[in-house]
């Protein structure tokens, strides 16, 4: 079984069970027993790598379907993703119904500043989830909330800003968790000058490298030819942007004329074979700016439709 080892993120055991949602007598079994996976060892104990997370991941999703951890475990990364499209659910059959998901422990632990806890929580539901289901039942309406609480003082900014930079973190490990090197479709990610909010768009870059397809992501408020002049050397076919709006009156006008310019730039310099998708809250205001160029997508069913389009594997 070959795989590479990569020394730069490494994870003891407690944080490996809960991203990947097995026990860790489960975890200690599939080594000893089947060598899934070799952690290396050092003064911590067991340490794992990113690449061991992933592999354990598809695993864990290939057992749940009823496939033997003696077979699975001497089969490579591949064979193991060939077993994971297999068991993905066709388009035209309908999904079975899911009851929403438990919360009340993630907002136990936000009143109580327990960051450990958020984590552990976020994480623990991200195991049971499918990608877009934590982003739309758990992480967003948890961050609306906080953000709500905020506004109506039954929450402090210090709540907001715990909330925030927990979900930020963990989007952010899920996408280096799903991201494969050799796909044939990219996507770069940013939002333009002006636009400092990013949960939105690193959601949107997960839903992507949980899809199978390549992911660059470059972050928030970036002036509009540095996005540009990145697109090519990163070989991306699609340039996905996100722009948020506050509540009405609360933009103050230069910031969002200075979102304007980033587009307008965006659309005159973006290469001609370069699909532009725009979304989140305040894409529709620039509708008529983007559209003639791209596309505006209403919420992230509509950009799951679109990744499918490009050969991305929706779950």
């Amino acid at each position: 079984m070959k795989k590479t080892r990569d020394s730069s993120a490494l994870y003891p055991i407690r944080a490996v069970s809960k991203l990947t949602g097995l026990g860790i007598d489960t975890l200690r079994a599939w080594e000893r027993r089947h060598g899934a996976v070799v952690p290396v060892r050092d003064h911590r104990g067991r340490m794992y790598t990113e690449a061991d997370i992933a592999r354990l991941r598809l695993l864990r999703g290939a057992v749940e379907h009823g496939h033997s951890i003696g077979r699975l475990a001497r089969l490579g990364d591949e064979e193991l993703r060939r077993f994971a499209e297999a068991a993905v659910v066709p388009s035209a059959v309908e999904p079975v119904p899911r009851t929403s998901p438990d919360t009340a422990a993630l907002s136990a632990a936000l009143r109580q500043y327990d960051a450990l806890t958020i984590d552990h929580e976020i994480a623990r539901l991200a195991s049971v989830l499918r990608p877009l289901e934590i982003l739309e039942n758990v992480l967003m309406p948890m961050l609306a909330q906080v953000g709500d609480d905020w506004y109506r003082k039954r929450a402090t900014v210090a709540h907001e800003h715990l909330m925030s930079s927990t979900i930020r973190s963990a989007l952010g490990s899920f996408v280096r968790l799903h991201t494969r090197p050799d796909v044939p479709s990219r996507l770069v990610f940013a939002t333009p000058s002006g636009e400092r909010h990013e949960i939105g768009t690193l959601g949107a870059a997960m839903l992507a490298a949980s899809s199978g397809l390549g992911v660059t992501y470059l972050g928030p408020d970036l002036p509009a030819r540095d996005i540009v002049e990145c697109v090519k050397p990163a070989g991306a076919q699609v340039l996905v942007l996100g722009i948020t709006m506050p509540s009405a009156g609360k933009r103050p006008d230069r910031e969002l004329r200075r979102i304007e310019r980033a587009l307008r730039t965006t659309v005159r310099n973006l290469p001609k074979h370069v699909e532009l998708w725009a979304g989140g809250r305040g894409a529709a205001h620039y509708t008529a700016l983007i559209s003639p160029r791209g596309l505006v997508l209403r919420d992230y069913k509509a950009y799951q439709q679109e990744l499918a389009r490009i050969g991305g594997r929706v779950r």
